[in-house]
């Protein structure tokens, strides 16, 4: 047969029909696609359609007349039928068949239904056939043919629902019989494609009847279609058969039925749609669908007596002996599987209202009519009640009819528990139901409705409650039975006979149990709450008030009948939290076992658990063996408010650990991904692991908001921690106080020979370091051991970030640092033995465990630190402040490892070289914690002047006395111990260094390799940059006026004052001496490094006391220059240096050096630049409270200097700076930001030229990212504006690959930027403004010969980096300067700064702008011209919206509103994707393929900067428009030639025409948002009706005119996109008089626009025009 030549054959229907013949059976999306056929074309195709279908219809009758069969011709009828899908894809593309529009007195209807007539009977014949010894290829052909059958019903239900008539319940059993035969071919390689076929064609039956009101008939022919499954024909007309449907009996495995059943009715899909669809339902219609589940109910009592009652007579399916028996098994499994599923579901789904709660309170009191026979056997007080009960529903009894046969008897009882877990959901279900429809009932329906529940607390208030003297709980089954037995004796009897042994097959009941089981507790918990309120109220009223003896004995009998109740509660509570926490067990063991005696076990148990428990679907009737352990620990940990209170504290302290152990990563299968999946709202996934349920209720604060989580958190974290590190450290205590001084003796033990590292240290505990069991192991089988302990290890620290503040207590804390510190010493000590090759791989281990170690401390210092000074005066520090040897252990322990580096294999260098990074930086802000919270009155003291002091001895000692009763003077002593013994003991390890490095460095000259110990350096020098940084922000943040903090003073020796200025010089000198021998030329190196050097003393002073004056400054920041006018002649003051930079001759710099540096080379050797600079940061900052600072003379134009290399070096590079530039880099801006905020106190005229050279400095790097950004370059206001509200477009971006570096390096530049233009004086200030302006217009000062804005070649305009950089600059001008006399300086050259934003748009205006190129590297040296047009605009908008300080020209508000229209005014002729260089191809070619040339590839338009730049152009019209209404209306003409470009844009929304193709157009959500902002010009405009009123006509003109199709593309504008411009179209109509809108009416003619006018006229007056109502 001619199959291929008939389908070729349809192809000449319509230009769309050949697209979907030979595609995909999948739905098709005919959503916003009206049809442009007439009625007589759609009859004319239809006619074609049923002279090429009709013929293909007698062969599917032929081949079912033949007997289908496994084989040869199911090849051509696959053909077939594929044929007929794709012809209905087609006919439903095409939209041939409108019912509205149908003349063909329904025979167009009846050729559909003969199409499905003769479909469906097919499908039921393909079941029919045998699914066993089928091979693999018939077995995928079946499968294809199930899913082209499944998907043309979908094109016939898409078309005409009424395809189906009253045929659901015969649909509903072959979609199910559909996913047993798909099941039965599970391993088929289509079967998933055929399960997603039947779940979407069920879901799109739901929606379907849904639409049209009838929901509840779909639903209720699925329950009848599933109780069809198990049917037995006797004929009689009630009775379920096969024939009164035209079905033939279908033969699948039974367990492919239960399965089939299990995949539809626990879809995530499915059922949300079902839920979705009740819960539409309108409220009159709930009480109509009880009814109707009530009577399917019913009926499905009477099914499973009559099915099961005739089992044994009547045996179908499988011929086997106990075939019968499998029929139960599926029978009750469909009934509480999945009949209980879809009742559950449509109650818990309706919608309750005021409106409809008392009938459905009645109706729900029926329901439970047909409930409450059966539940009353199982609730009642007999011993054999669960027996009875199951025997009641099923109408079979287990010890007569399976007597004798033991097998049969379990198979028995483990099947039957599906009954209980039915009727269990259903009264959890109704329960829950009817308590929210009589929480809704007028008050005394309620209470006489509550009656019959039992129910006290819902139908009373409080008052009313508490005034009643007789009342009783019946229970949690008193709506089924007074009196009845309780919750806990239920789940015996239940546990007792199905939950003895084996649980696998009876995971549903126990989580059922555990449900109801919660459910119980939440009204025990109201009731215990309630009556201890009374009880406690009753006792207050017999203590307080006078009673007599009668009054007396009344209350104390009252008291005790609550006490007697209460206590009878609290029992009933702990059984049932017992019963919930037994089944914590299920989560697994503590830890993974490890045996050194059997390697092999230990990796396979390990593997097991990294495979963990599978995903559970948010199903009951889906939970499984597998599945179960996350059921419950969702129920358990969504309910800890509930359970807790009454669980024991052993219980407690397991859930904790069952916390933190199942958040590990080795419990789940993608060990690598610990934190990536975390969510915020769990709830709404539709499938969840253990692992996802602990990590995200460790990162949720609400859980150490519980009493007993704060109480043992700490205990079971280190306990757990030690159970980790056993296998890799062995048997050791980490809670155990650390003993420094042999830690710190054995660090300095340490050495390295000849690249092997060994160790000479000490254990915690012992003599010889604890042997662990893995190096025991083969070295395949240690190496993924370790790997799954040491993340866990790794994953147990990550919880310091996640805890609170709040939830660390002093004893927590002392415990959590203790354990962390000891390990750290664990981690060092095997860190230092791990000398073989073979021991790689765990050193790498080591040191990444040791990063968390320290990141661990680090966070928990500071969460402590911030809570103590929060709630405390004192901020001691525990175990750290107690012994200096701890602080020394942070720095020494640091050097000794950063040593280590050098023994470390070369292929992983680089990720050693991160983790060493991480390591000083986390160890330096462990410094500057501990020196910035260790006391603040320590600080103060710091920050006093001692002659101030020493003058107020004599008038302040008499208050000492009464001050100091109320200070805690010990232990701001103790504190400011602290903080010099740290200062002390870097000093030391200072000298020591510097010593040691004197012969080296001071007395041989460098050769060109470097050959430096620069870890060494740079760990010192992180320590104390770190200290000195806490320092300096402890004294920013502190109250020096305070007279409280003198009289503190006065009770300790000024001396220590000193000690702290002799550190902070020490640290100073190290600095200055390191960086001049290290990169100052050799020729200057000898003289100044032995200058320092002279300070040395051999008793070990680092620096003469005699040096330093030990005086300190306590004047504030905020000081003017005629202030500090005697200080700037002081050349050793911080105002004196900078006064006299420019006379300085800086430092001969080794500028090859530092330029490998930016190369790439010697990342060391960087990194200790980084902390140079951020040392030197420290001491210029604490210039400003310290006069203690000698070396500042040597160190500003030294630090200076090599900043300006720096900078200079990155700005003027071809090449794209390594990622890790950005990094090190950072130390230079946080320099060059403290030396910024010094300027305010220098004297503007000395240092004018310093302060210039500056900001050119700070314009050229700023200019260079904003070149590495492309088109994602933005200034810093618009970042702001994104970050609430963000367009989440995806694009390919042209900028770095490391964005995030850059953006942080940006971000500080401007940081550093700010520092000098915040509070400067009027001299600085213009000459910020001069050197932006040069920077704008392109010119170098002293260099006007060079240009730096180009126009009009091939690939556009061309600006360079220092233009861009202005822009951005000014920006921050706008926004940050302030003070009259500033924004004088700022007003006088604000006109000469615009102008030059408009001459650059000028240059680069181009079509190119909206392309995204994506460029080689070297062409990284200009930004990109888009990106800096957006920035012009968007500094116009500010600076315009500024108009009472910024006063702009006429013509420079007519250039304004000119700008949107030259920018978009090709935007319709953009292609989706351009060579760049063809640029006059751009708009008219219509060549289409996108060709590479030079170094540039081909570019796209770039729809995010599309968005933004059409976003920035809307609001410069509207600002303009409500700032400079006057000078606008002059420039009407203006106004409405970009009104109309931009509207223009708007039309080309989606659109999708032949005229089109390869042009581009806009999406949906990026439309609306362009027509949100859009609108506002309309907007504006009627806010300014006073000026722009009579020009409004003309704007809303245009808009009806573009609207009804006569824009430039004739589509008109889509429909969300009006909905979006609506309020602003509106506005116009409100603006417009009535003369205007009936020219408007005359003017436009009989025709759409005259329609839409009046449309328009119409919805204005319904939704917008105000009339005065109230």
């Amino acid at each position: 047969m001619k199959i291929v030549e008939r389908t070729e054959g349809s192809r000449h229907m319509s230009g769309q029909l050949s697209k979907t013949l030979h595609g995909s059976s999948t739905p098709l999306d005919t959503s916003y696609r009206p049809s442009i056929l007439s009625a007589e074309k759609r009859k004319s195709l239809f006619n074609f359609f049923v002279q090429i279908t009709d013929p293909l219809l007698p062969e599917m009758n032929g081949y079912l007349q033949s007997e289908l069969a496994v084989g040869p011709l199911l090849l051509d009828v696959h053909c077939t039928i594929k044929s007929i899908n794709n012809l209905l894809a087609c006919f439903l593309r095409e939209k041939l068949y409108i019912k509205t529009e149908d003349m063909s007195e329904g025979a167009c209807l009846n050729f559909l239904k003969k199409v499905y007539n003769a479909i469906l009977p097919f499908i039921a014949n393909l079941l029919c056939l045998p699914t066993y010894n089928v091979d693999s290829q018939t077995q995928e052909t079946l499968t294809l043919l199930a899913r082209e059958l499944l998907a043309s019903v979908r094109h016939l239900l898409d078309i005409e629902y009424e395809v189906i008539e009253n045929d659901l319940t015969r649909l509903w059993f072959i979609m199910l019989s559909c996913l047993a035969f798909g099941h039965s071919y599970k391993d088929a390689p289509n079967a998933c494609s055929l399960t997603s076929q039947i779940l979407g064609l069920g879901c799109q039956l739901v929606k379907l009847y849904s639409e049209l009101r009838q929901v509840k008939s779909t639903i209720f022919a699925l329950c009848k279609a599933t109780r069809l499954l198990i049917a037995h024909d006797n004929g009689g007309e009630a009775e379920l058969n096969y024939d009164s449907l035209g079905l033939c009996k279908i033969s699948l495995p039974h367990a492919s039925y239960a399965k089939a059943v299990e995949m539809l009715f626990c879809s995530h899909e499915f059922k949300l749609a079902i839920r979705n669809d009740i819960y539409s339902t309108p409220e009159g219609q709930a009480s109509e669908c009880i009814q109707h589940l009530t009577a399917d109910l019913s009926e499905s009592m009477e099914w499973m007596k009559t099915t099961c009652s005739l089992a044994d007579e009547e045996v179908f399916g499988e011929s086997n002996a106990n075939s019968s028996m499998h029929v139960f098994d599926l029978q009750v499994e469909l009934f509480g599987r999945g009949l209980s599923e879809i009742y559950v579901l449509v109650l818990d789904s309706l919608n309750v209202t005021a409106g409809n709660s008392s009938i459905v309170g009645r109706t729900m009191k029926d329901l439970m009519a047909v409930i409450r026979p059966y539940m009353s056997i199982l609730v009642g007080t007999e011993s054999e009640s669960v027996t009875a009960f199951i025997s009641s529903v099923t109408g079979r009894s287990s010890d007569v009819r399976l007597a004798g046969n033991i097998q049969d008897m379990l198979r028995f009882v483990v099947s039957t528990h599906w009954v209980l877990v039915f009727f269990s959901r259903m009264y959890m279900s109704c329960r829950s139901l009817y308590r929210q429809a009589v929480s809704l009932m007028p008050p005394d329906v309620s209470r006489k409705m509550s009656v019959v529940m039992g129910d006290p607390f819902t139908a009373y208030s409080a008052r009313d409650w508490m005034d009643k003297t007789d009342w009783a709980d019946g229970g949690y089954f008193s709506w089924i039975l007074q009196p009845s037995a309780s919750l806990p004796v239920i789940i015996q009897s239940v546990s007792d006979i199905y939950l003895q042994g084996d649980i696998a097959d009876c995971c549903s009941l126990i989580y059922v149990l555990l449900t109801m089981a919660l459910q119980r507790l939440v009204d025990l918990n109201r009731q215990i709450k309630s009556l201890e309120y009374l009880q406690q109220r009753n006792d207050n009223t017999v203590q307080f008030k006078l009673l007599d003896d009668g009054g007396s004995s009344l209350y104390s009998k009252r008291s005790r009948k609550w006490g007697k109740h209460i206590a009878i509660f609290k029992q009933e509570a702990t059984d049932l939290t017992e019963f919930l926490m037994s089944y914590l067990s299920l989560l697994g063991n503590e830890q993974l076992p490890f045996n050194s005696s059997n390697a092999a076990t230990c990796v396979d148990t390990c593997n097991q658990a990294l495979h963990g428990s599978d995903k559970w679907v948010f199903g009951v009737s889906s939970v499984n063996e597998k599945s179960l352990p996350a059921a419950i620990w969702w129920i358990i940990c969504q309910n800890i408010d509930i359970w807790s209170p009454h669980a024991s504290k052993k219980k407690l302290k397991m859930f904790i650990k069952h916390v933190i152990l199942t958040s590990l990563p080795s419990m789940t299968k993608g060990c690598t991904q610990v934190e990536r999946h975390l969510t915020n709202e769990a709830h709404f996934l539709d499938r969840i692991s253990v692992h996802q349920i602990s990590a995200e209720l460790l990162a949720d604060s609400v859980l150490y908001e519980h009493k007993f989580v704060r109480r043992h958190l700490a205990s079971r974290f280190c306990n757990l921690l030690e159970k980790s590190i056993l296998p890799l450290f062995g048997d050791v205590k980490l809670n155990m106080s650390p003993r420094w001084k042999e830690g710190l003796s054995a660090l300095e033990n340490t050495y390295v020979v000849s690249g092997r590292k060994s160790s000479t240290c000490d254990d915690l505990a012992r003599g010889k370091p604890p042997s662990n069991l893995l190096s025991e192991m083969p070295a395949d089988i240690c190496r993924e051991a370790i790997s799954v302990k040491f993340t866990d290890c790794q994953s147990l620290l990550r919880l310091f970030c996640w805890m609170p503040k709040g939830c660390i207590n002093s004893k927590s804390f002392s415990l959590y640092v203790t354990c962390t510190l000891n390990l750290e010493r664990l981690v060092i000590d095997h860190l230092l033995e791990c000398g073989d090759p073979f021991f790689s791989h765990k050193q790498y281990e080591l040191l990444r465990l040791l990063v968390a170690c320290r990141r661990a401390l680090k966070c928990s210092i500071m969460a402590y630190c911030e809570e103590k000074v929060r709630t405390t005066q004192s901020a001691l520090i525990p175990v750290l402040s107690e012994d200096v040897h701890s602080v020394l252990w942070l720095s020494r322990s640091l050097s000794v490892v950063l040593r280590l580096q050098e023994t470390l294999s070369e292929d992983k260098d680089c990720e050693a070289a991160d983790m060493i990074f991480s390591l000083m930086d986390h160890t330096s802000y462990v410094f500057l914690t501990l020196s910035k919270y260790q006391c603040p009155s320590a600080v103060s003291i710091i920050a006093e002047k001692p002659e101030q002091l020493n003058s107020d001895v004599t008038q302040e000692q008499s208050s000492v006395n009464e001050s100091v009763s109320c200070l805690d003077t010990t232990n701001d002593i103790e504190s400011w111990k602290s903080v010099l013994l740290i200062a002390e003991s870097l000093k030391e390890q200072a000298q020591d260094l510097i010593i040691s490095l004197k012969d080296a460095l001071c007395s041989e000259k460098l050769s060109d390799e470097i050959d430096v110990d620069w870890n060494r350096l740079s760990s010192m020098v992180s320590c104390f940059s770190g200290f000195m940084w806490g320092l300096a922000s402890a004294l920013d943040h502190s109250n020096a006026t305070d007279r409280d903090y003198k009289a503190k003073l006065l009770r300790w020796k000024c001396e220590v004052i000193s000690k702290i200025s002799h550190c902070i010089n020490a640290f100073a000198d190290f600095i200055c001496f390191t960086f001049h021998k290290l990169f100052v030329k050799d020729d200057l190196q000898q003289q100044y490094c032995w200058n320092i050097l002279e300070h040395l003393s051999v008793a070990g002073n680092f620096i003469k006391s005699d040096d330093c004056d030990s005086s300190l400054v306590g004047d504030s920041w905020q000081v003017t220059v005629n202030k500090h006018s005697s200080q700037s002649e002081n050349a050793t003051s911080i105002a004196g240096i900078l006064s006299k930079l420019d006379s300085y001759e800086c430092p001969p710099l080794i500028k090859e050096r530092l330029q490998s540096f930016l190369d790439g080379d010697h990342p060391k050797a960087a990194v200790f630049i980084r902390q140079l600079l951020i040392a030197a940061s420290a001491i210029v900052k604490l210039n400003l409270q310290t006069k203690c600072t000698p070396s500042l003379s040597s160190l500003v134009p030294s630090f200076t200097g090599i900043s300006e290399v720096l900078l200079l070096k990155l700005a003027d590079g071809i090449e794209v700076p390594k990622p890790f530039s950005f990094v090190w880099l950072d130390g230079v801006l946080k320099y060059l930001q403290e030396l910024g905020s010094h300027f305010p106190i220098t004297n503007p005229t000395l240092t004018r030229n310093l302060f210039s050279n500056i900001l050119e400095l700070h314009l050229k790097a700023l200019g260079k990212c904003i070149s590495l950004q492309g088109k994602e370059a933005t200034l810093a206001s618009h970042d702001k504006e994104l970050s609430t509200t963000t367009l989440h477009i995806h694009i390919g971006s042209a900028s770095l690959s490391h964005p995030y570096y850059l953006d942080e390096f940006k971000a500080r530049l401007r940081m550093s930027f700010r520092s000098l233009i915040r509070k400067p004086s009027e001299l600085h200030l213009l000459s910020a403004i001069q050197t932006i302006e040069r920077a704008l217009v392109g010119v170098y000062e002293g260099c006007p010969i060079f240009y730096e804005i180009i126009t009009g070649n091939v690939d556009g305009g061309k600006v360079s980096s220092t233009v861009a950089a202005g822009i951005d600059c000014l920006d921050l001008v706008l926004e940050y300067i302030s003070g009259r006399k500033r924004l004088s300086v700022v007003k006088k050259n604000i006109q000469s700064l615009v102008a030059a934003l408009f001459n650059i748009v000028l240059h680069l205006q181009s079509p190119l702008i909206f392309y995204q190129v994506a460029m080689v590297s070297e062409r990284y040296n200009a930004p990109d011209p888009g990106a800096v047009i957006l920035m012009c605009v968007e500094v116009l908008a500010r600076v315009s919206g500024k108009h009472a300080l910024f006063q702009m020209d006429s013509w420079h508000v007519a250039q304004s509103l000119h700008i949107p229209a030259a920018l978009f005014q090709d935007f319709d002729q953009l292609r989706i994707s351009q060579d760049p260089a063809s640029s006059n191809s751009l708009l008219n070619s219509d060549n289409q393929d996108c060709n590479t040339l030079g170094g540039m590839n081909c570019c796209t338009v770039d729809l995010k900067f599309s968005v933004e730049l059409y976003t920035a152009c809307c609001q410069l019209l509207y600002t303009i428009l409500k700032h400079h209404k006057r000078e606008s209306e002059r420039c009407i003409s203006l106004l409405q030639e970009s009104e109309r470009v931009l509207l223009h844009c708007l039309e080309m929304v989606d659109v999708d025409l032949p005229v089109r193709k390869g042009y581009f157009s806009l999406g949906v959500p990026e439309g609306v948002k362009c027509a949100c902002s859009f609108r506002r010009i309309y907007e504006e405009l009627r806010q300014q009706k006073d000026v722009f009123g009579q020009h409004c006509f003309k704007f809303l003109s245009n808009y009806i005119s573009v609207y009804s199709g006569n824009g430039p593309l004739k589509t008109g504008i889509r429909r969300e996109i009006d909905e979006a411009l609506r309020p602003g179209v509106y506005a116009l109509i409100d603006s417009c008089s009535a003369d205007d809108l009936q020219y408007l009416h005359s003017v436009f003619g009989e025709g759409p626009c005259r329609n839409t006018l009046a449309n328009l006229q119409h919805d204005y007056k319904l939704n917008f025009q105000y009339e005065g109502k109230v």
